[in-house]
């Protein structure tokens, strides 16, 4: 059936996750499954071992992953964290109804209900933590009798959005810039063939900024997105001159709903609509004059992007979830059903 979350291509904004109730509980997908909530309770396990919790909490948590002396507690609160995400692919493929998301027409229950595969990724499930918890997810999935459902860790969980860029670029280019605008970090990478096959040479990701959501007044807004453009632009220049890559196609992933070139007006990117209607024009006519020469600028939904970059053999029944800042969800497509295998260097250190 034709999916009736998307129109004319591009993903509705009520296909968001991030307000999904739970079922039997009084929350919703974010309030349990972000990567601060999550954070929190490692964090709060982590004081209780000792350790410090205040640099990358993640690299924290993998060493008692590995200290057999606390792995036992570590894989613990792995597996409440599992149950979670499980509880949300519960809720998608069984446990919904009007009750549950109003705003969600019968059709769309009914697609999440033909939705047999799902993809899981984000920098949430990187590493150690990541394997365990989607191993989890598939049991506690089973024991509720969805056994029948594909449960499976995208590889480079935490890059997925720009492998999604590089594939989507793949349609055409050879090369391509490619950058994933999340409202933590801001990764990025450089699409080059080398020896006949494609390579994702990744950089080192830099903190993301002026991507708060309200304001005082719509003065203050219109200056937050003139800096938040300005910060994105810079971005970008700086990835061309350490890559070297002098490409002309730059495929931006934003964590914002896009449709037409235009961010719709939600969530921290949202803000860049002030700046003009068609913001890849903006974006892409300020970043050509920076570099002395034209560039096109495609903009890509995150979740959208996470989808093209885990798209494989179930593409049809399948849908991607990625866990981090927030929630992001996509779906893959038959314009990208294509043979792509991308190899992925990094050439920095970049988060999970």
């Amino acid at each position: 059936m034709d999916n009736p979350f998307l129109k004319n291509g591009y993903l509705l904004q009520k296909a968001s996750l991030n307000l999904l109730p739970l079922s039997g509980a009084a929350d919703t997908a974010k309030a349990r499954c972000s990567s601060a909530t999550v954070g929190r309770k490692v964090c709060a396990f982590l004081r209780a071992q000792g350790e410090h919790a205040d640099g990358d909490w993640r690299v924290a948590f993998a060493r008692c992953l590995d200290d057999p002396a606390r792995a036992g507690g570590a894989r613990a609160v792995a597996e409440a964290i599992a149950d979670d995400i499980a509880d949300i692919l519960w809720t998608l493929r069984r446990g919904g109804g009007p009750a549950v998301r109003p705003d969600w027409t019968a059709a769309q229950w009914e697609y999440w209900r033909g939705v047999d595969s799902f993809c899981l990724a984000g920098g949430l499930l990187s590493g150690r933590l990541g394997e365990i918890v989607v191993d989890r997810v598939r049991l506690a999935c089973a024991g509720r009798g969805l056994g029948g459902a594909r449960v499976r860790l995208a590889p480079h969980p935490g890059l997925v959005s720009l492998l999604g860029a590089a594939r989507y670029a793949a349609r055409r280019e050879t090369e391509a810039l490619v950058v994933d605008f999340g409202h933590s970090y801001i990764k990025r990478g450089a699409l080059r063939r080398e020896a006949g096959r494609p390579v994702l040479h990744v950089q080192q990701a830099i903190p993301a900024q002026w991507t708060q959501w309200t304001f005082p007044s719509d003065a203050e807004e219109r200056q937050a997105a003139a800096a938040l453009h300005d910060h994105m632009v810079q971005a970008l220049v700086d990835l061309d001159r350490q890559t070297g890559a002098a490409c002309r196609t730059v495929i931006v992933s934003v964590a914002n709903y896009v449709q037409d070139g235009c961010v719709v007006e939600r969530g921290g990117y949202g803000k860049l609509r002030l700046l003009g209607a068609r913001y890849d024009r903006v974006l892409q006519d300020a970043l050509s004059a920076r570099l002395g020469r034209p560039v096109n600028v495609h903009l890509l939904h995150d979740g959208t992007a996470g989808a093209y970059g885990v798209q494989g053999a179930y593409w049809r029944h399948e849908a991607f979830i990625g866990f981090g800042t927030s929630l992001s969800v996509g779906f893959p497509c038959a314009q990208m059903d294509f043979p792509f295998a991308c190899a992925v260097v990094q050439d920095g250190r970049c988060p999970p």
